[in-house]
């Protein structure tokens, strides 16, 4: 395995094992995640700072807003990873609320959308992209009507946060789903998500869906194939790779590697979500390699929206897996 990737899946591995000693009430999953982007960060968790932020989200908000519960531990995890995280907590709040304003529904994922806003967009900008926002998620809704739901403002936001036209962009989306659903994806919300991502891809729209197709089967080759609900890392992984047969053997190395780690087996994590685990720290190292000119791929005017996505793709991943394990435990 790669020196440098290893040391991410090793920071990774030791952050879960901290989180895990002193987040006894909140979803592994959860935990695994946020070890995860700390890892792709470099940073060891810092557990008084966590549990001072978390603090903090109490002080700042009510017992329903959309900052707790599934929320908090990530959000924390979010804010642990900036400089000054009360202001930026504080910016969060109020694009929020500017974003509840434009007609944006409650929701687990609206903190997410304005993160990604407060993260990605000088202050001066907030009220313009909101707009664009609700621009892109009002043709996602145009385009797939019973599809398109409150989990689709994260990528509305990361959309927003670009140049590109809304409605060319949307159109492409559309190229994305159709010509994906005929290399073999089913159509449905996770299909969407992944268009989503592609969309903002430099290449042309059968080439990006050949190649999304092609490492998804190659995944599979080496059976380490993704759940639909981290099709849109998939999404990541497609627009940043140079050479898909080393980024799947990177992947099936890191997978390999973690399921070795105490507290990564078959036992405490599903195949799937070590997958999903294995290509974001992948996906992140690729990154490093563009930013030092090492791999080089057309994204010149897409990388900052793509950095934001792939951290955004692992979040909603977290979210749709901790639903889903909450949904089957209340069964």
């Amino acid at each position: 395995m790669n020196s440098e990737l290893k040391l991410k899946v090793d920071l990774m591995v030791e952050n879960y094992n901290e989180l895990k000693r002193n987040f006894i009430w909140d979803m592994g999953l959860l935990k695994h995640f946020c070890a995860m982007m700390h890892a792709t960060r470099g940073k060891k968790v810092d557990i008084d700072r966590i549990k001072e932020i978390k603090k903090y989200i109490k002080e700042e908000t009510g017992w329903t807003s959309d900052c707790r519960g599934t929320n908090e531990l990530i959000i924390a995890t979010l804010l642990c990873l900036e400089e000054d995280y009360k202001s930026f907590f504080k910016n969060m709040l109020e694009v929020h609320e500017k974003m509840r304003q434009e007609g944006f529904k409650k929701s687990t994922y609206l903190p997410l959308a304005s993160y990604t806003i407060v993260k990605s967009v000088p202050r001066e900008q907030w009220n313009c992209k909101i707009r664009r926002m609700n621009e892109f998620y009002d043709k996602m809704k145009e385009n797939h009507f019973w599809l398109t739901s409150k989990d689709d403002y994260v990528f509305a936001a990361v959309l927003a946060t670009t140049d590109l036209d809304v409605q060319g962009t949307m159109e492409k989306v559309e190229e994305c789903y159709n010509a994906l659903n005929k290399e073999g994806f089913w159509k449905g919300n996770d299909l969407q998500n992944l268009s989503h991502i592609m969309a903002l891809g430099e290449e042309a729209v059968e080439e990006k869906c050949l190649k999304a197709n092609r490492l998804y089967n190659k995944l599979i080759d080496e059976k380490c194939k993704p759940k639909n609900s981290g099709l849109a890392t998939l999404g990541v992984l497609t627009l940043i790779s140079s050479d898909e047969d080393q980024m799947v053997r990177y992947i099936k190395e890191v997978s390999d590697y973690i399921y070795e780690q105490k507290g990564h087996g078959m036992l405490s994590l599903e195949k799937s979500t070590r997958t999903i685990l294995s290509a974001n720290l992948v996906s992140d190292f690729y990154v490093d390699e563009m930013k030092k000119g090492v791999i080089e791929v057309a994204l010149a005017n897409s990388i900052t929206a793509i950095i934001i996505a792939q951290e955004q793709a692992a979040v909603i991943t977290a979210c749709a897996a901790c639903s889903a394990a909450a949904a089957s435990s209340s069964s």
